[in-house]
């Protein structure tokens, strides 16, 4: 009964039909059948140019969203959204309905959590455009912050003397673009449409450029793999983290759950070596 909603819905969030077949593992006709056939039904008008919604939008579009939330909390799933830096923290957790990643700014993520198109996102600090004071979080209407612990990014490249690095969108990113370019780092932007792992490698690697990563969660053996080293001069860069959610859903046992594991991993990952004190 909810089958188009869920093609719609990771249409949405994929961008486009080829990505959403990949993440459902369906023919891109397939999706493409169940977009018309969902449009028709609720008489949707595409809205081009739009961030969210794209497809089209309205009441009983929003009703069905919520109630399909509904639908995946009573079997104790909840689809959580982040960019690549920060999906390991949810890609092996059963109770997490898969989307694919995305870089976006954090009023995307609020947007994309009040329609419905997801229950709620990991939004670091380096994704606003000013400093969150320390004790504070992050404010909007209907949604709550959860803090879940900091993280230390790592800029890492083929060659440890680049001084340019690879960033998402200032939008998405724009306190990690102003930090490193008061660093005297140059930045080069990934295009929207490059969003996996083997397009940001390869971009970094044909053009020698830099990538922040987080070293606690993509571990050593990963970066040997690749090539990758760290640059010798490395800014400090600390990142808090939070998990937006809907305000109504954040006691459900579901989230609360979800919230404990995250804080663990993250505390756990707070007790390894901060790797800048490898430069000494």
């Amino acid at each position: 009964m909810l089958q188009d909603l869920h093609v719609l819905d990771l249409l949405e969030l994929a961008g486009s039909q080829a990505k959403a077949g990949a993440a459902l593992a369906m023919h891109q006709s397939t999706v493409c059948r169940s977009l018309r056939l969902i449009q028709r039904e609720l008489r949707l008008t595409p809205r081009q140019g739009q961030p969210v919604c794209r497809h089209g939008h309205n009441d009983c579009l929003q009703h069905l969203r919520l109630a399909y939330r509904a639908h995946r909390l009573m079997d104790d799933v909840v689809r959580i959204g982040c960019d690549l830096l920060h999906h390991p923290l949810i890609s092996t957790l059963p109770t997490v309905q898969q989307v694919p990643t995305r870089f976006r700014s954090a009023e995307q993520w609020v947007d994309l959590i009040r329609h419905g198109l997801l229950d709620g996102a990991i939004v670091s600090s380096y994704g606003f455009d000013q400093p969150v004071l320390s004790g504070q979080a992050p404010r909007w209407v209907g949604i709550k912050a959860k803090p879940l612990g900091v993280l230390a990014l790592q800029l890492i490249a083929i060659t440890p003397l680049t001084r340019r690095v690879l960033l998402p969108s200032c939008a998405a990113a724009p306190l990690l673009h102003q930090t490193l370019e008061w660093a005297g780092f140059a930045i080069e932007k990934q295009p929207a449409a490059c969003q996996n792992t083997a397009a940001w490698l390869k971009r970094a690697t044909d053009r020698r450029l830099a990538l922040p990563v987080i070293p606690a969660l993509v571990g050593e053996t990963w970066l040997n793999d690749h090539g990758l080293v760290p640059l010798q001069e490395q800014p400090p860069l600390i990142e808090q983290l939070w998990l937006l959610l809907p305000e109504a859903s954040g006691s459900h046992n579901a989230v609360q759950q979800l919230v404990r594991r995250l804080r663990t991993r993250i505390k756990a990952s707070e007790t390894m070596q901060d790797p800048h004190e490898n430069a000494n």
